[in-house]
């Protein structure tokens, strides 16, 4: 399967390369990776620029359905099964990625533990552990079965050779090129490749001194340190930011977004309720201020989940108030392990759970609305000037003087 401009093609190895089928693309963007399913001949799968992800069969010219979640582009996917279930890895540039179950073609987990794009993504059969390769050049294992991180593999520091011009090598080597751009293994082999820079390092999993060689010759082998940065922590859940801030705009819905990560090796259930009810300066009770609240749901461990928290439409005139929101957070362990249908499920687990003796974390939140001042501005205007090719010419970028009013 190749993608070129706005369509992918199908070509047959049996017909000399014949071009049996296109497949046309609707949106704007281009293809990062396409990928057959393994399970279902019939079927393939694409990450896109977009942020979507589409699944296609060779039935239709038009993608069958997508799934959506991640808010960059997709970089990389991959297939994987446990318990003969199939899910979908993917990698984003959102720094997340995204585990799908194929059957529902909902997102289960989210693997987020950087503030790096994630590049490429592989499962690793004989290991059963999700790979994932970042762009800063650190290589994360994740469990397949609970998802948990297993290991980090840091980018090692490269030192200058021996022979001089240390600063010309350092220019050639910015670690802005360092990010894995690939993944691989053998189905013989318990360790595996990936490409970063202009190396490709081989890593014995169950070496804990990984060696890696480089392409480079005149640079010797180097050392990746393996270690974990998630330990266990009596708070469940790292809250930010601990104000939501939502600015007045009448006959305007307005958003905040509230990111919750679970520093536990554990499944943890929230909810995120309005904690009081009273009447506020427009005459009516501060439960109608925000739309889609209460929130509940499950993050799993190492995993970040955010949330975007919506008001309701404002009136014309608002004045500044606030009200308290409660976060609950408790280990589910195996309970409910699919998806709250509704509120009361989530409310009867919080008591299953308090009725076992697990302790439900309760964090008050403040959520603030103020009235937005009008913004002044000034459009300036220059005259446009067109260069010698016809073209004219756009602002890239600029910059206020810091003391001068220039």
């Amino acid at each position: 399967m190749s993608w070129s401009s706005d369509e992918m093609n199908l070509w047959d190895w049996d017909k000399a390369w014949e071009c049996t089928q296109t497949f046309k693309c609707k949106h704007s963007g281009y293809i990062c990776q396409v990928m057959f399913n393994p399970k279902n001949s019939n079927s393939f799968v694409t990450a896109s620029a977009n942020h979507m992800i589409e699944v296609w069969d060779f039935d239709s010219p038009q993608c069958k359905y997508t799934l959506s979640g991640h808010w960059d582009r997709v970089n990389c996917l991959d297939f994987f099964t446990h318990d003969n279930q199939q899910y979908l890895i993917t990698g984003s540039s959102d720094c997340s990625a995204k585990i799908w179950d194929m059957h529902s073609n909902m997102c289960t987990h989210t693997l987020h533990a950087s503030m790096s794009p994630v590049m490429s993504v592989m499962f690793h059969p004989n290991l059963q552990v999700l790979i994932t390769g970042l762009e800063d050049g650190t290589v994360y294992l994740w469990s397949s079965t609970n998802f948990r991180l297993e290991r980090i593999i840091n980018p090692p520091v490269i030192e200058p050779p021996a022979w001089g011009f240390g600063w010309l090598y350092n220019i050639f080597s910015s670690p802005v090129s360092e990010h894995v751009w690939g993944l691989a293994c053998s189905m013989q082999s318990e360790g595996f490749v990936f490409g970063r820079g202009e190396t490709v390092a081989m890593v014995d999993v169950s070496n804990v001194n990984n060696q890696e060689e480089s392409s480079h010759h005149s640079v010797p082998q180097i050392r990746a340190d393996t270690t974990t940065q998630l330990i266990d922590n009596s708070v469940l859940l790292e809250v930010h930011p601990s104000d939501l801030r939502f600015p007045l705009q009448p006959h305007k819905s307005t958003t905040c977004s509230l990111d919750l990560t679970n520093h536990t090796y554990e499944r943890v259930a929230f909810r995120l309720v309005q904690k009081n009810k009273k009447s506020h300066s427009f005459g009516e009770e501060e439960d109608s201020l925000l739309s889609n609240v209460p929130i509940y749901g499950f993050i799993a461990s190492g995993s970040t989940y955010t949330l975007v928290v919506t008001t309701k439409e404002w009136p014309d005139q608002g004045e500044d108030t606030s009200l308290d929101l409660l976060l609950q957070s408790s280990i589910s362990g195996d309970k409910f392990i699919v998806p709250f249908e509704n509120e009361t499920e989530c409310v009867d687990l919080f008591e299953e759970l308090k009725e076992m003796g697990n302790v439900v974390h309760e964090l008050t939140l403040k959520a603030v609305f103020y009235a937005q001042e009008e913004v002044t501005r000034e459009i300036i205007s220059a005259t446009k000037k067109v260069d010698a090719l016809g073209f004219g010419n756009s602002l890239v970028c600029l910059d206020a003087h810091p003391t001068e009013t220039w």
